[in-house]
């Protein structure tokens, strides 16, 4: 009774050593596929290690990544008591969806990789897929784009071979964007629409964000017209979902290629959609951004009440910041009194 307690105890320091150092864990590579088997000897540490997934959960949800990380590397230290290695996986998972919300790159990749060597050894081609997956998107991110070119097509082949859609639509994307990088833009529209058309319905957001995509390869063709079908496309389905943050960067790419044809009444009504979005996100800065474009818009047609209105909103939501000699404030504080004088 007395070495099992001390087994435990040393479990329980090595895992506080763990979550000391979230920077730099280190949490064993699995040795061999025959250790999936799941010893449920120890109820009591299962069931910690469980409460503590849901722990980092809210922590994670209530905006405190770094002390999700901390919780989660606990439970890790107790799923490898009861030797589950698929619930160290699934945490892993959760551990570097936390680092990328941090911005913390290296130890999200560092992460990443452990999670595939866990997905070899459950023999899981699933888990393999996504982290390879998400790999090439963070060398995308970063610019590295041979490295994401070998990755995006290492998953390619994964799903092609384990036949996975979703991955697949996801590698396809990945690939368009490395050729969109190289200029290779008719390229990567053709593997846009690969993805678009691969991918399953579950995942109609994954498809909002390949259109968006797609409609910066068309900008850079210079084919504008086509290019708002493609950013509308993405704007509908986030609508349809109440994804603010597609709706965001959906309704700033059209407000872009509208300026291209151009259509002023519509961006008119897109820029005050804008502005309102940015509200319902408390972003003051945005909203203060787009209320100044639009009192541009206003005086190119020679409104100079909308224009005044417009510069007013501007510095008002400007003058909310903590910052009162933000850009914005001066910005809107110039247009107002430029006014002022015609």
């Amino acid at each position: 009774m007395r070495r099992k307690h001390q087994k435990m105890s040393v479990a329980h320091i090595s895992a506080t050593i763990l979550a000391a150092c979230v920077g730099v864990f280190v949490v064993p590579m699995p040795m061999q596929a025959q250790q999936k088997t799941v010893s449920l000897e120890n109820r009591t540490v299962r069931d910690e290690a469980d409460r503590l997934l849901d722990v980092g959960y809210n922590q994670l949800k209530n905006g405190s990544p770094r002390e999700a990380i901390k919780t989660w590397l606990y439970a890790i230290g107790y799923y490898r008591q009861v030797n589950d290695q698929a619930a160290i996986s699934y945490t892993l998972a959760r551990v570097s969806d936390a680092y990328e919300m941090m911005g913390s790159t290296k130890a999200a990749q560092e992460t990443m990789l452990k999670r595939i060597g866990y997905g070899n050894a459950l023999l899981d081609q699933g888990v393999v897929l996504k982290e390879t997956n998400n790999l090439a998107s963070l060398e995308i991110a970063q610019g590295n784009l041979e490295s994401a070119n070998k990755l995006s097509q290492k998953a390619l082949q994964i799903s092609q071979d384990y036949d996975q859609p979703l991955g697949k639509a996801i590698a396809l994307n990945n690939q368009g964007q490395v050729a969109g990088r190289y200029g290779e833009y008719l390229q990567s529209l053709k593997l846009y629409y690969a993805s678009i058309k691969e991918r399953p319905l579950r995942d109609a957001l994954g498809n909002g964000y390949t259109y968006v995509n797609s409609g910066d390869s068309l900008m850079a063709l210079d084919n504008y017209k086509a290019a708002i079908k493609d950013y509308g496309m993405a704007l509908t389905i986030a609508r349809q979902y109440r994804n603010y943050k597609l709706m965001s960067i959906a309704s700033d790419r059209l407000i872009a290629a509208y300026l291209e044809v151009p259509n002023f009444y519509r961006i008119e009504e897109l820029l005050q959609n804008r502005s309102s979005l940015a509200l319902v996100l408390g972003d003051r800065e945005t909203a203060a951004i787009v209320q100044r474009y639009l009192g541009d818009l206003y005086l190119s047609f020679g409104n100079l009440p909308k224009a005044r209105a417009a510069y007013q909103e501007s510095y008002d939501f400007a003058a909310m910041l903590e910052d009162t000699s933000s850009l914005p404030l001066r910005e809107a504080y110039f247009k107002l009194q430029a006014l002022e004088k015609l």
